[in-house]
């Protein structure tokens, strides 16, 4: 992993430039709350661009996240990650399978807001939600080209989920 916070509460990284790591760019786990993430530049990681797990009231903004392998994921929150917020970054994912964000595992309560996410793999998801509810996208600019690919994507057991003005193209 590039840099972890593992429990870990009100750290701001800044402007790191973060590639070529086997795992995650950036994991947050075990209730690592109320951190700020901005303006970095991840790409080239085995996994996740960020990934939080058990972790809240996190802003990530304004980030470039780049992954090209086949499951990479730009943001991925998993297992009650709630009340983040997701605004302002560019995401880019060139697998096979690779998601711009995806919200799972009860991640409830969270903003994806203004970011720019282009996938370009046969089943890329710009937003994926699977058992995650009361979340809010709004504004997003999503370009999901491939073959079976979706702008959003909502599973079963996401619930009361609000999507506003978000612009996508297939």
């Amino acid at each position: 992993q590039g840099i972890s916070l593992v429990g870990s509460n009100n750290s701001v990284l800044i402007g790191t430039i973060i590639y070529n790591n086997t795992l995650d760019g950036i994991p947050l786990t075990l209730s690592s709350d109320s951190n700020i993430l901005t303006g970095n530049t991840i790409y080239g990681n085995g996994q996740y661009g960020i990934s939080l797990s058990a972790s809240s009231k996190n802003n990530i903004t304004s980030n470039q996240i780049n992954t090209t392998i086949s499951n990479g994921y730009g943001i991925y929150l998993l297992s009650s990650s709630s009340s983040n917020t997701l605004s302002s970054n560019t995401i880019t994912t060139n697998g096979s399978s690779g998601y711009g964000i995806l919200l799972d595992t009860s991640s409830n309560s969270n903003i994806v807001q203004s970011n720019n996410i282009t996938t370009s793999g046969s089943t890329g998801y710009g937003v994926f939600l699977s058992s995650s509810s009361n979340n809010n996208a709004t504004g997003n600019i999503i370009n999901a080209t491939g073959t079976n690919a979706d702008g959003i994507y909502i599973l079963s057991n996401s619930d009361n989920n609000i999507l506003n003005l978000n612009n996508i193209t297939k």
